[in-house]
């Protein structure tokens, strides 16, 4: 396989297997397996789907060219400047979760070494300027540093399920929702963690257009994801007591609760440490994947101005935002996703088919009715999300 289409598939897969991997046990928690995975399903096939379409718009269009350029092309003004917001929204969002869980692991992970008490802003700050820094020297060490992490996940993961087996109950799997509530308010976390459009223009710019090895990169970077979470949700569920584990969740939010549910139920240091290793690696993976697409965009935005300040302009505007939400809230984490979720449905979803549809008539390119019949299940799943997520808000 070509080198620069396996980082790229690596990029999109890892740009969206990090915090989707500790959000979903989380909100799938009163779900159940069964109810997750037909979940997973039905968002990876639009996300992947309206990828597809992203690409065949650049059959028209420059590699180099970015979400700023392709909607003042066909778009307009109005919907140029929805789709700059929504891309900064879902980044900010996604990175300021990743800052602030990734803190949280890295302090865990430092304290249990050394048995101290790091600072939890300090932690968030150390994560944050070192994974930063990667992404602002370029995509080439994006795609390098994330092969690593990747390799290691990977590692990490099939140590973690081997380990877990022997702990899964199928009873466990078999669990129904606890309500028809909790299924709504999982899918804007579900949605998440296929986070990956915001690095469409890096990714065709770094395969230079080539369209064969796009469409390949897009398939098997979102289908990657699919199993890898088909897997975590087995071990996961599979290992924890439906109740139990709500019950710790409800004393203890989040990331933390989390890794209190494993520690306490696999009763095993070696799992609660190989847990701890493989989220800190999803997480740094999805950081570089998400916070790059943002960083893409800045630059594509800032580049009449003087090539010197290009850069530095583009990072402050990529990473002090999110820095902020997740050094002064970094309980967010769960709120972060969510968020996130109203601007992906509009960037991943939404602006796709609108672009899709302008460029095709403005190419004098006809729309099979098939593809008509997609685009409209995927705006009502974008309506379903967008509900589900002001519901989350206004019960939270």
């Amino acid at each position: 396989m070509n080198s620069k289409l396996l980082g790229s598939i690596l990029i999109i897969a890892g740009s969206s297997i990090g915090g989707g991997m500790l959000a979903m046990p989380i909100t799938s928690a009163g779900v159940g397996f069964v109810g997750a995975t037909i979940l997973l399903f039905i968002i990876w096939f639009a996300m992947c789907y309206t990828a597809l379409l992203m690409v065949r718009i650049y059959d028209f269009n420059s590699s180099k060219d970015g979400f700023d350029t392709l909607t003042r092309k066909y778009a307009g003004f109005t919907v140029n400047r929805i789709a700059g917001l929504s891309l900064m929204f879902l980044i900010y969002g996604l990175t300021a979760a990743y800052m602030s869980g990734g803190g949280t692991i890295l302090k865990t992970n430092i304290d249990l070494l050394f048995n101290t008490n790091l600072d939890d802003r300090l932690a968030v700050l150390m994560f944050s300027i070192v994974f930063s820094a990667i992404v602002i020297v370029g995509t080439k060490w994006v795609d390098w540093f994330t092969r690593l992490l990747f390799g290691a996940k990977l590692v990490f993961l099939v140590l973690l399920v081997v380990l877990m087996t022997p702990l899964i109950k199928w009873a466990n799997l078999l669990h129904m929702p606890l309500s028809q509530g909790l299924v709504i308010m999982s899918i804007p976390a579900i949605f998440t963690s296929f986070g990956f459009h915001g690095s469409i223009p890096s990714i065709v710019d770094y395969l230079d257009g080539n369209k064969k090895m796009l469409k390949r990169a897009f398939i098997l970077g979102s289908l990657l994801p699919l199993v890898i979470y088909l897997v975590w949700q087995i071990a996961i569920l599979g290992s924890l007591d439906q109740t139990v584990f709500m019950q710790i969740l409800q004393q203890h939010s989040e990331v933390k609760g989390l890794l209190l549910s494993i520690r306490e139920l696999s009763d095993s240091a070696y799992i609660e440490t190989l847990f701890s290793f493989f989220a800190a690696a999803a997480l740094g993976t999805s950081f570089l994947g998400v916070s790059l697409g943002l960083y893409d965009y800045y630059k594509d935005l800032f580049k009449e101005k003087k090539a010197n300040v290009i850069k530095p302009l583009a990072a402050v505007c990529t990473f002090f935002p999110p820095l902020m939400f997740a050094l002064f809230y970094p309980e967010g984490f769960i709120l972060a996703l969510g968020y996130a979720a109203i601007a992906g449905v509009v960037l991943a979803l939404v602006i796709p088919i609108i672009l899709y549809l302008k460029a095709m008539k403005f190419h004098n390119i006809k729309i099979s009715i098939l593809q008509y019949f997609i685009i409209g299940f995927i705006l009502i799943l974008s309506v379903l999300i967008v509900y589900a997520q002001l519901l989350v808000v206004s019960r939270g």
